[in-house]
């Protein structure tokens, strides 16, 4: 998997906050992990960014005579708290860091711990990338904190071979035509069941709920700092995976635990609504299902799930130099780079034209997968991500897997996964 999804983890630590207040401006450099070298100090971690690319950033970034930049690979789980930590100290703080695209939000508010890449001339390049993508780089204030760095399209991954046997449209074009919402992707489940072998129409359903979420611009607090996860957006979600479980259309089993991958492998799961990532993940865990998948729309439309940024912290010892970095290697024909070595998809639309990008893939019968991603990722919603995201949405996860697992009534659910977020986000400051 080129990166991290979606965590689903608490807030990795409090605001810097008040600590921070009165420091000096941008680009005060001597707090820069690469003071005294002739460098400058860019943290990711592995599969975050292209390894060649890097490697020659190292020697010199072409077109920026005497800059080098080195990359330093930190654990994807530890990365914002080693951030966070090196800000608070004043100290080793890299120049430019990698964030998840879930976890920018966390860093709002502190914000001026990051430098405003509009100062850097951020807005003429803007015409080059999705425009969700690049909403997504801006605090609530205005200020551009983040740079688009790859995308997580989403679609409906399936066996073409299971819904053929069931009796249910099977080529791709049938199967967005006449599976075109939620509500008929469950009464495909439905035939599935009743078809030969009876296979299951998803793994779990924290993916549907996840993936049902995405498409709405709204998640769990709003951009006033309100909780918003008791209203119709994600009871929408929760009502249709609940429904998925009351049907017996789950297959009710971890990802990436071995029921998964056999269950994956054995044909006992006839699709999956994920992200582009998702792809290397199953060719590695059901090999043996090559030529039998295909993709197509997901139902209700495309969203996105997962991809990354780039920011440049206030430390950074030469904002020009890093953002003259950032420009070169996350351009287009970088960007197509990194997507034909690493799978990190482009946020560059113009990439997707490139031939590079047009190849059949026998796993999913001779499909060009670009032909589903790319126009999701030109149609994927702007989505407003809360720096309370994940503290907010991780008890809905809870409960939901609650019901899944432990059988609890999903009522019951429901009520304790909106007190216990209520309750914690108070306590934040979100009312």
């Amino acid at each position: 998997m080129p990166h991290r999804t979606m965590s689903r983890r608490g807030l990795l630590g409090a605001s810097l906050g008040a600590a921070l207040l009165g420091l000096p401006g941008c680009g005060a450099g001597n707090g820069s992990a690469s003071a005294g070298t002739d460098h400058l100090s860019l943290w990711y971690w592995k599969g975050s960014l292209s390894d060649k690319l890097l490697a020659t950033a190292r020697r010199a970034v072409p077109g920026v005579p005497g800059l080098k930049v080195k990359g330093s690979q930190i654990p994807d789980g530890d990365i914002d708290s080693k951030v966070r930590t090196s800000l608070a100290a004043r100290a080793y703080v890299p120049d430019l860091t990698v964030v998840n695209s879930d976890n920018l939000a966390t860093f709002f508010p502190d914000e001026n711990e990051f430098l405003d890449l509009r100062t850097l001339g951020a807005e003429s390049v803007r015409d080059q990338y999705l425009d969700w993508k690049w909403e997504g780089c801006f605090a609530p204030s205005g200020r551009m904190i983040g740079f688009p760095l790859d995308a997580g399209p989403t679609a409906l991954y399936y066996r073409r071979d299971l819904f053929r046997r069931a009796g249910l449209p099977h080529e791709p074009q049938e199967v967005a035509g006449e599976i075109s919402t939620w509500e008929k992707y469950l009464a495909a489940g439905r035939a599935l069941r009743k078809g030969p072998g009876k296979p299951y129409l998803v793994s779990n359903v924290g993916n549907v709920f996840q993936q049902v979420l995405l498409q709405s611009p709204k998640q769990f607090v709003d951009a006033d700092n309100r909780f918003i996860g008791d209203q119709a957006h994600v009871k929408r979600a929760w009502d249709l995976s609940v429904e998925m479980l009351r049907q017996g259309l789950s297959a009710r089993i971890v990802d990436g635990t071995p029921d998964y991958n056999a269950a994956m492998g054995g044909g006992r799961v006839a699709s999956m609504t994920t992200a582009v990532w998702a792809i290397n993940g199953l060719k590695d865990t059901a090999p043996k299902t090559s030529g039998a998948w295909r993709l197509t729309t997901m139902p209700d439309g495309p969203a996105n799930y997962g991809g990354s940024y780039v920011t440049l912290t206030r430390y950074c010892r030469d904002p020009e130099g890093a953002f003259a970095f950032v420009k070169w290697l996350l351009g287009p024909a970088n960007q197509l780079k990194s997507y034909q070595e690493m799978a990190l998809f482009p946020t560059t639309p113009a990439a997707y034209a490139d031939s590079a990008m047009h190849k059949p893939d026998p796993f999913f019968g001779g499909q060009r997968p670009i032909d589903v991603f790319g126009p999701a990722a030109q149609k994927a919603p702007v989505v407003y991500f809360s720096p309370y995201e994940e503290t907010a949405n991780t008890p809905f996860f809870q409960e939901l897997t609650n019901v899944e697992s432990l059988g609890k009534k999903p009522e019951r659910a429901w009520r304790d996964a909106v007190n216990t977020a209520e309750t914690t986000l108070s306590r934040l400051g979100v009312s």
